[in-house]
């Protein structure tokens, strides 16, 4: 097999007043996603956040940092019970998203689950926060998880991690071709930062990138609802052997919650890094960037 049909959703937040209810709501698109035959599906950044809804008390944006920190980590372990179960029924590789958790040290992570359909859970936290997650007390990750889906090495970066080129090129050295995104953005100017980090990873390191986005709100914080946008995506290498001249092989048609199918080709890929049209990974000068790092210190 040297092919891999992906299901990127486009996933409503809405508010979720049980556990039960939002995992209901993925399964309704993981259970479509397995009937059209994709072999993984893809869910955004935080997408459990309509869950605040479920907490038994006005969330404002006064409480919402300790909401956060407290009312969604104490869901997150009954999802991941739930991930494993579609993915288990379903037979396909459920991305689920990243949720709030606490981790063993004490701290708040931002984390992505990756489960099997034999069982296995796989993690990652977002390892680059943004102001609002450093301001709750969020800690971010320092690992970088490589797994295997289908035919594909793959590499998981959360939202703002897909902005710094850096974790993308060390998922790469490490024979990474396809990199999976979960994001969640509130305001125009974040969705185009995806969207362009999403583009520009795909065309330096030749390889697929796959971006799911978190969209609509839940009416919270009372005081103050979180707007969710953007586009679910897949962004290839822009060169000849692909023929997308903007680096899109899918994306979403509405602002809607929907799912977006692709069928990515291994052998497309490696086609592509075998004969770059542009100086690609292969017509690196890896010799030279030491010198070009050593210079800017100096």
């Amino acid at each position: 097999m040297n092919s891999l049909k992906i299901a990127i959703t486009q996933f409503e937040l809405r508010a979720e007043p049980s556990p039960y209810s939002f995992l209901a709501h993925v399964e309704s698109l993981v259970r479509e996603s397995a009937a059209s035959g994709a072999d993984a599906v893809v869910f955004p950044e935080l997408a459990s956040t309509g869950l605040l809804a479920s907490l038994d008390h006005a969330v404002t944006t006064a409480t919402v940092a300790d909401d956060y920190r407290h009312g969604l980590t104490a869901r997150t372990d009954a999802i991941v019970d739930g991930l494993v179960r579609m993915a288990r029924e379903h037979r396909i590789v459920v991305v689920g998203g990243s949720h709030n958790r606490t981790a063993g040290d004490g701290s708040l992570r931002n984390t992505a689950y990756v489960v099997f359909p034999d069982g296995r859970v796989e993690t990652q936290d977002k390892i680059h926060l943004t102001p609002p997650e450093h301001a709750m007390g969020t800690q971010g990750g320092d690992d970088l998880l490589v797994t295997t889906i289908g035919p594909f090495t793959v590499g998981l970066l959360i939202c703002a991690d897909i902005q710094f080129p850096e974790l993308s090129r060390s998922l790469v050295e490490r024979g990474v071709e396809l990199i999976i995104c979960p994001s969640l953005t509130w305001n125009r100017r974040g969705v185009h930062r995806v969207r362009v980090g999403c583009q520009a990873r795909a065309m330096e390191n030749q390889a697929y990138v796959v971006m799911s986005p978190l969209i609509g709100h839940s009416g919270l914080p009372a005081d103050g609802p979180m707007h969710t946008v953007g586009r679910a995506l897949a962004a290839c290498p822009v060169d000849r052997t692909f023929g997308r001249n903007d680096g899109i092989l899918a994306e979403a048609t509405s602002g809607e919650e929907e799912i977006v199918y692709v069928d990515l080709e291994r052998d497309l890929l490696l086609a592509s890094r075998a004969k770059p049209e542009t100086p690609g990974l292969k017509l690196r000068r890896p010799d030279l960037y030491p010198k070009l790092l050593a210079d800017s210190d100096s």
